[in-house]
């Protein structure tokens, strides 16, 4: 199965679970628990986002990346820029470091959004996958 495949039939899914209001509604609730469990348990450990030079860079406290899917910057250009982003890797059908999830920049993390932009090849990547998707 191509990925034009597994993204239809994910809309087609998510269409019928849009019909069915109350089956969405628990998934929902269930992923909720899961995070709130997962945060308890510290199952996916955030250290590196909870450490104090960081905090400031997560535009909300509740939402941390996850240390083992973690997204680094490499381009260190003044004593300001650091490695950390508020940012993961997401696993996708070509591999384990597929898909980049990030917050939206805070004005001081503009730059921060930009380098991994760069670095990552972003611009690149949905321009190829843009591309596939029309032809």
């Amino acid at each position: 199965m191509d990925q034009r495949e597994i993204l239809q039939k994910f809309l087609d899914e998510a269409q019928h679970r849009k019909s069915n209001k109350e089956e969405f509604a628990n998934e929902f609730l269930m992923l909720k628990r899961l995070s709130a469990k997962y945060k308890a348990e510290k199952t996916y450990p955030t250290t590196v986002a909870e450490r104090p030079k960081n905090i400031k860079k997560n535009r909300y406290k509740d939402i941390l990346p996850y240390d083992h899917s973690l997204v680094e910057l490499f381009l260190i250009t003044s004593d300001e820029d650091s490695s950390y982003i508020n940012a993961n890797f997401i696993k996708g059908v070509y591999g384990p470091k597929t898909y980049i999830a990030t917050q939206g920049p805070l004005p001081t993390t503009v730059l921060d959004f930009w380098r991994m932009i760069w670095e990552y090849s972003i611009l690149r990547w949905l321009w190829k996958d843009w591309c596939s998707l029309c032809y």
